[in-house]
């Protein structure tokens, strides 16, 4: 089933573009045939009828269509299909505009000559020249050039004006001339509401300059094209990029100081993506700058100047990102996901012919008409509730406007690197890595739909924005299921394919074979490569020594990570998940690790004469070594006590095992008492532990159960020594580590042997837990909250009246837990 998924995915997404292609329809450019190619030859001969030589001048060729017309029929697809078949107004609905700018003088106000060339037809539909203001011409009077303008109407049909009625004639008078527009009226029967189609018919002094289509309001009303909302979600999406190259150079700094990142591969992605981004400045240059003027500054410094802005602001955060991302997504997702990035670490590395690269490139392949489909279906949502309308979308914008078929190519290619990478990657890795996949989904569709992936043509700025997560949900559940390298050629296919399927249904002609033969050329490359890597059924198996540098650092670290998480769990099996329940008497607890293992240790051992051994000990350090000895330790105390409970017996053997076992220079103190719940007497022995507190309640006085004696481990020393303590009514039994006497604040003075004993003092009438509670409290207002620099242990025992004979109770069923902090 797995080897067919691919397949079935393949056609599944070809039947979904089936279904809800034809909504998108209506709104593309209808039977386009002319190439930008002829079409810039058409326009040269229409511009050197106007006696200037095209050669000598700098050309930018875009698409135009009447904004007025395409405000009024938007909103109605049906309407503006059948537009592009009037006489009148599809000739207005789409053609090639080639504006022919002086060298040396200012691109504004206006170009030197337009002319537009129809799509369909390959008809010049307008021809206008403007001779500069200091040009010197005739001061031609209306009836002088009337008769000419007439003469010109009746001489030819021209698109968009089968019969144009005169209307007026408009002087423009300045110091070397007088120039004229003649204005024809172009009656239609097509509804097109207060919109009145004209011809005007220009003259320069008494020269003959042209003409264009224009339209108007019939009632005068000015033309509002304010995109408010466009503009708002630029800036939503350049602060998102902005943002997360933030994000990525604070996690890359970290990791890179941490030896977990390296910069090989992420170099190569950055130089790749910057030239590819390169390259698409340099193809559609000339057309987007079209609209914009800089100062005083030709066309042709001008549209450098933009290529410059669009390299500082544009083209170098995003290669900049893609550098951060893999460094920053491979470092992530080889804790977790290596699998998935073998098959594009193998490109990466100069060995692309084999089975592994083959099969993530085919999967790709067929796996692409799901990222268009998705993307036609979730945008087709609003289209079917009517609030919103198809609009001709990216495809018309690249191939017709920007630079023709390559620019889809291009446009496809930068998709395919930055979404999968930039915005799956080390989003997914890191959320999979922390059990928040979800978030980690919403996380990468945010970005894809902030980064326009995929963006669907309809015509709604916010339901186009909110609508666009169609392709990015598609890829993020390729990326799953596969492989990093997979994800790449489905986005490139299947952004190739949203993007450029509605215009390659809508073209006919020249157009349409080359836009086929730019989509076949790369998917027959991709198909051949990924047979050919396949044939070979060489798998891509990495062997420790064929990683990098900072990848083994990784899979070290994992390791070493994976033992000390073992160590940990066995370390929390050691101490008590629940305090004993004793009659009388009440006992709370409280153990924090400064490390990831800690070195304390604290443990209550129920006897079968009634009496509860009460083990505290502390391991010289913490971390991995001291829990080692920790655990050790324990392990020899369960056996002693089951032979002999004797504290001073107990130590004695501790310390013979500590000795044999220990690495040198590790020292352990320990104290081990027995308590007598019917006597409440204590009997303990001391090695090198911190003397415990008793509260008197009868006194209101701090005592230290002092026990001298060596801690365990040291060879020459005194033999150890067993005392016995009794407790009345209202006492309390304290047992403490030297991690919060030592707690040290932001000046680094320690907590200290005094504070303690006056919280004590303060708090010793309290209960066991209360007096927990605020002990830990004071230690950490004087800390401010920092974190231990050693492991904190706490036991409080609370004696609250006299124990009747017998009465002892260990119940850790029903016992309340022993606070725990790890």
């Amino acid at each position: 089933m797995k080897r067919l998924a691919p397949w079935l995915a393949f056609g599944g997404g070809i039947i979904v573009l089936a279904l809800v292609l034809p909504l998108f329809q209506p709104a593309q450019p209808r039977e386009v045939r002319v190439t930008r190619a002829e079409a810039l030859r058409i326009a040269d001969e229409a511009a050197a009828q106007l006696g200037v030589a095209p050669h000598t001048l700098w050309s930018a060729l875009s698409w135009h269509d009447s904004a007025l017309l395409v405000k009024e029929l938007e909103r109605d697809p049906k309407r503006r299909e059948a537009a592009a078949g009037d006489p009148v107004i599809g000739p207005r609905l789409g053609a090639y505009r080639i504006n022919y700018y002086q060298p040396k003088v200012s691109k504004f106000p206006a170009p030197y000559v337009t002319i537009d060339v129809s799509g369909r037809t390959g008809e010049v539909v307008t021809s206008h020249l403007r001779d500069r203001q200091e040009t010197v011409g005739a001061n031609s009077t209306e009836q002088q050039l009337r008769a000419r303008a007439d003469a010109f109407v009746r001489s030819r049909v021209l698109p968009g004006a089968p019969n144009p009625q005169f209307e007026s004639a408009r002087p423009t008078i300045i110091r070397t001339r007088t120039d004229w527009v003649f204005r024809y009226r172009v009656p239609t029967t097509f509804p097109i509401g207060k919109i009145v189609p004209l011809l005007d018919i220009y003259f320069s002094g008494d020269r003959f300059a042209g003409w264009d289509l224009s339209e108007e309001y019939g009632d005068g009303m000015s033309f509002d094209n304010n995109n408010g909302s466009g503009i708002a979600l630029s800036l939503i999406r350049f602060a998102t990029m902005f943002a997360v190259l933030l994000v990525l150079v604070v996690v890359f700094l970290r990791k890179y100081h941490a030896g977990e990142v390296g910069v090989e591969t992420a170099g190569v992605l950055f130089i790749a993506t910057m030239l590819l981004l390169i390259v698409c400045d340099f193809v559609i240059h000339g057309p987007a700058a079209e609209g914009i003027g800089m100062g005083g500054l030709d066309a042709r410094l001008t549209s450098y100047a933009q290529i410059g802005f669009k390299f500082l602001f544009l083209d170098l955060p995003i290669s900049l990102m893609m550098f951060l991302a893999w460094a920053v997504g491979e470092s992530v997702a080889r804790e977790r996901w290596g699998d998935r990035l073998a098959s594009f670490e193998a490109l990466l590395r100069r060995d692309p012919i084999n089975a592994t690269v083959g099969r993530s490139v085919l999967t790709g392949v067929l796996t692409s008409p799901v990222i268009a489909a998705t993307s036609f279906a979730v945008a087709s949502i609003p289209l079917l509730l009517k609030t919103a309308w198809p609009s001709d979308g990216n495809g018309p914008a690249y191939v017709l406007y920007l630079g023709g078929p390559l620019v889809l190519v291009l446009f496809a290619a930068v998709d395919a690197l930055l979404f999968p990478i930039g915005a799956m990657l080390g989003v997914l890795a890191y959320a999979s890595r922390r059990h928040m996949l979800g978030a980690g989904i919403t996380v990468a569709i945010v970005l894809g739909v902030c980064g326009g992936m995929c963006e669907p043509a309809i015509g709604h700025d916010l339901q186009r924005f909110v609508f666009s997560f169609g392709g990015i949900l598609a890829a993020v559940f390729i990326f799953l299921a596969t492989d990093l390298l997979t994800t790449v050629v489905a986005v490139f296919f299947g952004a190739m394919t949203a993007y450029g399927l509605p215009l390659i249904l809508a073209a006919r002609g020249e157009l349409l074979t080359t836009l086929l033969v730019a989509v076949a050329i790369p998917l027959s490359l991709a198909v051949i490569f990924a047979v050919s890597g396949l044939m070979t059924q060489r798998e891509v198996v990495y062997s420790h020594e064929d990683l990098a540098p900072h990848v083994k650092r990784i899979i070290e670290r994992e390791r070493v990570k994976a033992e000390i998480d073992a160590a940990n769990r066995i370390q929390a099996a050691l101490l008590p998940l629940d305090v004993p329940m004793l009659a009388g008497a009440s006992v709370a607890s409280h153990y924090r690790a400064a490390t990831e293992i800690g070195g304390d240790y604290f443990d209550f051992l129920p006897q079968p004469n009634g009496e509860i051994g009460i083990a505290f000990g502390d391991v010289s350090g913490h971390g991995l070594t001291s829990g080692i000895v920790m655990a050790m330790a324990k392990s020899a105390l369960l056996v002693q006590v089951g032979a002999n409970p004797s504290p001073r017996a107990v130590l004695e053997v501790l310390n013979e095992i500590v000795i044999k076992t220990a690495p040198k220079r590790i020292m352990m103190t320990f104290f081990f008492g027995l308590l007598d719940p019917t006597t409440h007497t204590l009997r303990f022995a001391s090695a090198g532990h911190l003397d415990p507190y008793v509260y008197r309640a009868a006194s209101r006085r701090i005592e230290p159960l002092s026990s001298w004696g060596f801690p365990l481990g040291v060879r020459r020393r005194d033999p150890f020594r067993e005392h016995t303590v009794e407790f009345s009514g209202g006492d309390r039994l304290i047992l403490y580590s030297d991690g919060l006497i030592e707690a040290v604040d932001d000046d680094g003075d320690p907590f200290g042997f005094d504070r303690f004993e006056r919280v004590l003092a303060d708090a010793g009438h309290m209960s066991a837990d209360e007096i927990k509670k605020s002990l830990l409290a004071a230690v950490k207002k004087f800390t401010h909250n920092r974190p231990p620099e050693d492991d904190q242990t706490l036991v409080v025992v609370s004696f609250d009246e006299v124990a009747p004979q017998r009465a002892f109770v260990v119940d850790t069923v029903s016992a309340q837990a022993a606070e725990t902090v790890n």
